[in-house]
């Protein structure tokens, strides 16, 4: 089982603090720690089907951010 710390600590290594708690309660706000974690390795059409962490891990941590944000806006995924 995973909880938020895991999910936290992951995402620390592509935001600011205070990111990484709007991302982690946002992802977790929609599923459990678990599928948030498990979202972040799942293929992103709107990014040529990179994950969130290989798109993250190119630099792109705030398009993956600017996504999530229009996704709680309404947008379509």
């Amino acid at each position: 089982m995973c909880d938020g710390l895991e999910l936290q600590r992951l995402l620390s290594l592509y935001y600011s603090k205070e990111e990484v708690i709007y991302v982690s309660s946002l992802l977790i706000s929609w599923s459990s720690s678990e599928e948030a974690l498990s979202w972040l390795n799942e293929p992103i059409p709107a990014f040529g089907h990179m994950t969130a962490i290989e798109a993250c891990e190119k630099g792109l941590s705030e398009h993956i951010l600017t996504y999530l944000i229009q996704i709680e806006n309404g947008s379509f995924a």
